[in-house]
């Protein structure tokens, strides 16, 4: 092997570490957090129980930013993105499960589902968009492990004051290093385990409704 590729070895391996490192120093640069409603995630501490938190994939430095006070662990796609994602959030301190809608995503919900079940203050972490999305159309992956579980949806959004917006197609979010950010919750929504197909899918848009208005009272706060 040569010493360009053995180089290009290390560094990668390597990689996850300095993006973690970089990550966590760049949230906390946004130290300037203003929350709203936090009182609905509270409540849900207090009770000593786990929630889904979910956000739209545009805004998944939520997850990053935000310093829980219960174990979370994140649905994260099995794709070479998705490896560099799943090795910088470990390292951050979050559990992982590998799968999406498009690849694995059963396996990883039965995990996911099964890891809640033995321990209700365990919470999972979703981007309800998924992957590939479509944007801001919400799968129905986080209202099964809702109801599976037992425990409450949680949605949320951020903004950032000063932030960049790529051109990809969720149109990805990056707040810039000290902007001041703001985090909205939105009303815990209970799945009931005997709910219709049709009651589903009505559980399914309210909370798709409720996260696309988060997301626009996030961004009009500034």
């Amino acid at each position: 092997m040569s010493s360009k590729r053995r180089l290009k070895n290390a560094l990668l391996k390597k990689l996850p570490a300095i993006v973690a490192v970089v990550t966590y120093l760049w949230g906390k640069s946004c130290s300037r957090i203003t929350v709203v409603n936090g009182d609905f995630e509270s409540e849900i501490t207090l009770a000593a129980q786990g929630c889904v938190y979910v956000t739209w994939h545009q805004r998944l430095l939520n997850l990053f930013f935000l310093k829980y006070r219960r174990p979370v662990t994140i649905m994260i796609s099995r794709s070479n993105d998705g490896d560099l994602v799943a090795d910088v959030a470990e390292k951050l301190g979050f559990s992982t499960v590998r799968g999406s809608s498009s690849r694995g995503g059963a396996t990883a919900m039965l995990q996911l589902i099964e890891k809640i079940r033995r321990d209700s203050s365990v919470s999972a972490g979703m981007l309800g968009d998924g992957p590939r999305g479509p944007a801001r159309k919400l799968k129905i992956g986080t209202l099964r492990i809702a109801r599976d579980t037992g425990i409450p949806i949680l949605p949320f959004a951020y903004s950032a004051k000063r932030h960049k917006l790529f051109a990809s197609w969720d149109r990805f979010m990056l707040p810039l290093p000290f902007s001041p950010l703001v985090v909205i919750f939105g009303e815990p929504i209970a799945v009931p385990v005997t709910v219709s197909d049709v009651e589903l899918e009505e559980l399914r848009l309210k909370v798709e409704n409720s996260l696309n208005e988060l997301t626009t009272r996030c961004d009009n706060w500034w």
